[in-house]
């Protein structure tokens, strides 16, 4: 085949590639910061050696900011318990205000494996300013007991350079 006859192939395979695409854009409301405030959690030194929790949690704006949801995320812990977690504003060690408590049915049940996760949905906006934590309990009859707590932060709002 000669190359003339191959400059219409390659014309057919290349100019779709050279044709301008519009790009997807995503937005956001501009009240809604990039919103999801991560915390780690672990075990408060005074019940080290008692047990050893780890986990993660996250707060994250939802319904075009009218709602906050809070996923929590633990291991580590004796299969078949039921903990109650409360979210709070202040830091962890240092008691503030309750914001939610999640008990009953929207407690961590552990599983076989030692492992749990829930979430909650609270119908008001997330104040995206102060300090929050989250605490995992030792059950509904011991909720001074904090098994693991973590602080949250939020998220980088800095420009990539």
């Amino acid at each position: 085949m000669s190359r003339l006859a191959l400059l219409p192939l390659v014309a057919l395979l290349v100019l779709p590639a050279c044709a301008r695409r519009t790009a997807a854009v995503i937005s956001t409301p501009d009240n809604v910061a990039a919103s999801r405030w991560n915390a780690t959690l672990s075990t408060p030194s005074a019940m080290q050696g008692v047990v050893q929790v780890q986990g993660r949690a996250w707060i994250t704006s939802v319904d075009e900011g009218r709602r906050t949801r809070v996923d929590v995320e633990v291991s580590n812990l004796s299969a078949g318990g039921k903990h109650p977690w409360v979210l709070r504003t202040g830091q962890c060690g240092i008691a503030g205000a309750e914001l939610l408590r999640a008990h009953g049915d929207n407690a961590l049940k552990i599983g076989r494996d030692g492992r749990a996760q829930r979430d909650q949905t609270l119908d008001r906006s997330f104040q995206t300013s102060g300090d929050y934590a989250l605490e995992v309990l030792a059950s509904s009859d011991n909720d001074s007991t904090v098994l693991a707590c973590g602080n949250f932060a939020p998220p980088n709002m800095s420009s990539p350079r």
